[in-house]
Formats: structure tokens, sequence, C-alpha cells
């Protein structure tokens, strides 16, 4: 190919000054013609855009919305055509251009997360122009970025993620434009994943096998090219590799509950699609799949349904968009032959190897209460310093939320979004975590103590029971319990006990959407006026030296938000601090909490706006039982 002076036109608007001449799309013959392999995905491209059908890892997802704010390939069709890529990059395209400031927006321009949607629209279309376009780019691309090269534009384009990507990205636009791609284009394309099966063999193929989810998709990548492209030299090397590594993964990167070790809510679709394609490639050309990969997509699909989010979005806790749940988790459902009961609605969700649980307050799906609890099992890459957390839903809207990430080309993911303050936690003595809260983009992982210890589930209550020990090195020497609690589907309890041999200081931590906060000063308590509002009320005011309602950011689809931060302040060596979190129809009076310290843990009365009350008893660690106006229990709570 040889640079021409004349500009590439993509649609209707000029690509770039630096171009390559095209070759005939009527060029004679295909050459080279690779033996004929089955391409699995042909069913979903009628159903799904692409970024539906594949979910993006975090880091290209955060770009996605940034650029783009859409998954629907007909929007992002147009934004290209319409010169996305020149405004952002340059005009000729600087491929490398931004990977010393924005290292993601970068790789995300040279993954090629958008080129599948010009084959999409073509496969479904006819209309040939899809097709000169998505070719316009891939030609520019080849010839900017040669793999070996005496002065390369890129330090990262024929590294890792990248390769990845771009050799799924790629296979998806030579099977879906097939039928309307020259001898010429198909051998470009072929040529260039050659090259692409280089380095994924002498890369992810000689790595030594980890539980990071980058080694799983290039192992993903690996199975494309090794069954979709069989005319390799490296096929065979390709396929062997990846079945070897993925069955790592499959026994050693998630919990025996069907949690990922790494913690990450919103990579989950993104892993979970590794997994489902690996099998629909295996499945269709006659390779034994990996073992145990069936069990796991068992496990894979009930996590995704459980954990979503009311709005069918998984948690974004530590580094996570909301990502959707589905179509992964139906299009998983049907590769396993489950029948898919429309009308089942999820319930509470206990994974005690990974050291989650979500709760509901009833398993009917007909209350509206929703609660994840994460203590944070581990800290540190991806995982952040919001130790016994926790995100709080009723109805459709979030109440106490823990937005965990922003895009990592953002200095605010290491100023604010991975430090303990940004979290639904506690700061004892000021403390924030050492690593995840300082200036390092990535701080090394510690596995800590931090556990759910109790999970009960009662008539009239639901209890979580989450510890972090004295001997975490953010904890000062204090023992926290933190206990959250659903009371007959009317209210949420937060206790938290904290126990030391000496006076220390405690700063909890409650984070809201960008939403009207109104404060009582005598009661303490805290109005967020949402559409059903909603009232925190401590249980004894006066325990509270401080009530501030400051500002922190959350990160709303892809979009960082300035949002009210309560803070309660309170301070002693074994100290019990419980609130009442509770739909009202106008302000907090409606309700009325009380508390009362006893010798074996906590007493509380709660009234309600119908007058109706309770008595909630909280035992103490170490007593064997609490009693309170006759009445008592030896479990770690109970409602009279």
């Amino acid at each position: 190919m040889t640079a021409a002076a004349a500009g590439v036109t993509l649609g209707s608007m000029a690509y770039g000054n630096s171009s390559v001449n095209a070759f005939s799309r009527k060029a004679n013959g295909d050459k080279d013609k690779q033996p004929e392999a089955q391409f699995p995905f042909y069913p979903y491209v009628p159903k799904y855009s692409f970024g539906d059908y594949l979910p993006k890892d975090q880091g290209g997802k955060f770009i996605q919305m940034q650029l783009i704010d859409s998954e629907d390939d007909h929007v992002i069709v147009k934004a290209i055509r319409n010169g996305l890529l020149q405004r952002v990059y340059g005009d000729p395209i600087g491929w490398g251009k931004l990977e010393k400031t924005e290292l993601e927006k970068s790789v995300w321009l040279n993954r090629f997360y958008y080129l599948p949607s010009f084959a999409r629209l073509y496969y479904l279309s006819g209309d040939e122009s899809y097709l000169e376009d998505m070719m316009k780019l891939i030609r520019v691309w080849i010839h900017d970025n040669p793999r070996v090269t005496d002065h390369p534009t890129s330090k990262y384009n024929w590294f890792d993620m990248q390769v990845a990507w771009r050799s799924i990205h790629l296979s998806w636009c030579y099977y879906l434009g097939e039928k309307g791609l020259s001898a010429a284009d198909k051998q470009m394309i072929r040529d260039t994943l050659k090259e692409h099966a280089r380095v994924l063999v002498e890369g992810f193929g000689q790595q030594k096998l980890n539980e990071f989810n980058h080694q799983a998709h290039g192992a993903l990548a690996m199975i494309y090219l090794g069954i979709l492209f069989p005319g390799l030299q490296q096929a065979e090397e390709l396929r062997t590799g990846a079945l070897r590594i993925l069955e790592h993964h499959i026994n050693h990167a998630f919990y025996a509950d069907g949690g990922n070790v790494e913690q990450m809510f919103g990579y989950y679709p993104f892993e979970a699609s590794i997994f489902r394609d690996t099998y629909l490639l295996c499945r269709d050309n006659g390779v034994t799949p990996p073992k145990n990969i069936l069990p796991l997509l068992h496990k894979m699909a009930d996590y995704l349904f459980e954990v979503a989010q009311p709005d069918g979005t998984m948690p974004p806790v530590n580094d996570s968009y909301p990502m959707p749940v589905n179509p992964t988790e139906t299009i998983i459902r049907e590769v396993l032959n489950e029948k898919v009961n429309a009308d089942k609605k999820p319930g509470s969700y206990y994974l005690p190897e990974t050291q989650i649980g979500v709760m509901r307050a009833d398993d009917s799906g007909l209350t509206p209460w929703y609660l994840l609890a994460n203590p944070a099992r581990t800290i540190g890459s991806h995982d952040h310093a919001g130790r016994l957390g926790f995100v709080l839903w009723y109805g459709e809207e979030p109440v106490l939320i823990d937005s965990g990430c922003s895009n990592y080309d953002n200095p605010l993911i290491v100023k604010w979004y991975r430090t303990s303050k940004a979290h639904n936690t506690v700061l004892i003595d000021g403390k924030q975590d050492a690593a995840t809260s300082s200036d390092r983009q990535w701080a090394g992982k510690r596995q800590t103590d931090n556990r759910i210890t109790d999970w009960e589930e009662k008539p009239d209550y639901k209890l979580v029971r989450m510890v972090s020990s004295a001997s975490d090195p953010t904890n000062s020497n204090v023992q926290w319990t933190r206990s959250l609690a659903f009371v007959r589907n009317k209210y949420m309890l937060i206790h938290d006990h904290f126990k030391a041999a000496e006076k220390h200081n405690y700063e909890l931590l409650l984070h809201l959407l960008p939403v009207e906060v109104e404060t009582h000063g005598a009661r303490k308590s805290v109005l967020l006026k949402t559409d059903q509002p909603m009232a925190i009320i401590p249980a004894k005011a006066d325990l509270y030296d401080d009530l501030n309602v400051g500002k922190g950011y959350v990160n709303l689809e892809g979009m960082d938000k300035f949002a009210p931060v309560v803070s309660y302040s309170t301070s002693g060596a074994d100290t019990h601090s419980v609130l009442l979190v509770a739909p009202v129809k106008e302000n907090a009076t409606e309700w009325n909490v009380k508390q009362e310290l006893l010798a074996d843990g906590v007493a509380l009365t709660v009234e309600g706006p119908s007058g109706e009350k309770d008595t909630i008893l909280f035992r103490k660690p170490g007593a064997s039982s609490v009693s309170y106006k006759g009445h008592q229990t030896s479990d770690w709570m109970a409602v009279f």
C-alpha cells in the first residue's frame, strides 16, 4: 500500500489527509481461501446491537459512554461517519497520539470497538457503504501501524488487550461482511490476523497463568482465531493454548459459589461473555470445550440474575460501570437450554466464598428493598477501600450508593473514587486505606480479614453482619462490627459497634445521589427528597458530635457528578451507633426511634407512621444472650 494525498472519505465525511489506496472490491478470485469454520453468533446478530451482545471491559465501557453514550449500532456508525475520530484523535488520525495523556481513550480507538457496528448493519441491510467505510478504517490502521518497525507510532497497539480485542472485532467484521467483501479485502484481514495470531501466541500463550481478566480475554481471542481461521499457521497452538488458559481461569479465577476473585461487579457480564462465547465456538466447531465450563456458566447466569440491582444493572462497586446484565444472562440460559421463567423474581443471595451478599426484603420480589453487602475481602488493584460497605435501593431508586469508578484516564479515580472516603464506610481516627488512598494509579492487592460472619433470614427480619478486625491497618486497633437489617419489610437499620481499649473517633459516611437534602438539627436526621422521600434517623441523636452534609463525586452513566455525602461523627471506646433508614411521606418526624445501651447489647424501640411499635435487640459479641423488658434472645438480633 502506498500513501496518497487525496484523503479517504468515510460516508460523506473526509477521513484524514493520510490515506491508502483502496483495493478493488472486484478483485479476481479469493486466493488462499481458508477451510470451512462455523461462526456461531449469526443467530444473535438480528436481535442485539453488537455492544449489547458482547459487553465491554470497564475501561472500554467508560470511554464508549464518554464519547458516544450508546451501544446502538446506528448511533455508533453515525458518530464515526460524522467525524468523531477526527475530532478526538486528529486529522489524520493519531493512533498513538493520546497514549501518554489518556491511555484508555487511546486504546479504545485501537481496539476497534466500533468496527463491528458497520459489519452488523451491512449484514442486516445489504448496504455495501457500511463495508466500504469499515474497510477504509481497517486499511488506514494497517498502513499506519505495522507490527515491526523502527519508528512505531504507538507503544501499546501490538500489546495485550489491544491485540485481543482487535482479533475478536476483525473476526466479526470478516464473517458478517463475508458476502460483500472482495477477495482482496478478505485477504487483507487474514493477513493482519496472521500478525495478531503471532502476538497472541508469543504473549498470552507464553504468559504465566494468573487470574487476571486480561488473560482470559486473550485466550478468547486465541480461540476465535484458532477456530474461525483454521488456515493460520498457529491455529492448533492458538486452540490448545487458549483451552489451557481458560481451564485455569474456570478453576481458579472464580470462587466455588460463582463470584470472581477480582471482586469486580461491572466486569462480570464481560467475563461471562468470555466463557459463553468460548463454549459456542467449541460446540459448533467440534472442539472439546474446557472442563467445567458448563457448571461455571450456570453459576454465572445465576450471579447475574441475583446480584443485579432493581434497574437490571450490576452494582457500580470497585472498578465498575453499572453494566446491564441482559442480554448476557438471557443468552447464557438459552445456550444452556434452561427454561426461562419470566415471572421468577430474584431473592436474597449470599455467596460465602466470594464474601458478598444481596438481601431483598422478601423473596417474592414484591417488596422494594435491595441491599448489597460488600465487606471488602480484597483491597487494591481494581478493588477499593470501602470496607464493610453497602449499596441500598428502595423501589427503583438508589438510596445509599457506592459509585466505584470513573474512567481510568480521569485523575479523580485516584484522588477520589478509590479512596476510603468515597465509600459507605467508617473512617476511624480519620484514617484511610494507605495504598488506595494515595496518589498511586495502581495499588497492590492485600487480602483482609473483613468478612460477612452471619447471614440470617427470619420471618420478621433479615440480617447481614460484617466484621473488620482490630488488626486491620486502617482500624487503629478498633474491632468494628456492622449489622445491616431489614425489619418487617418496613425499614432498614445500620448498627455499627466499635470496641477498643481506648477512645477513638468515628466518622460514618453515607453517599447519596445528586438530590436535594434537608437536615433536622435537634434530631440530626436527614431527609432525601427523591421520588419516594427517604429519611435517615439516628436512634440516639446526642451520641453524635456532628452531622455534616458535604459533597463528593458519583459517576452516573460515565459522567462525574457532585452529590451529597452525609457524615455522622462520634467517639468512644465501646460505642454503638444505630441509624434507621425509612420511607416517609413528607418528613422524618413520621418515625421515632430510641436506643438504650444494655449490659449485653442494645435495645431499640421503633414507632412508625401508623403507630405500630417494634422492639429490637442486638446482642453484643461475647454475650450468650440479651434481654430487655421481658424479651430475650440468644440470636444476634431479634424483633418483638
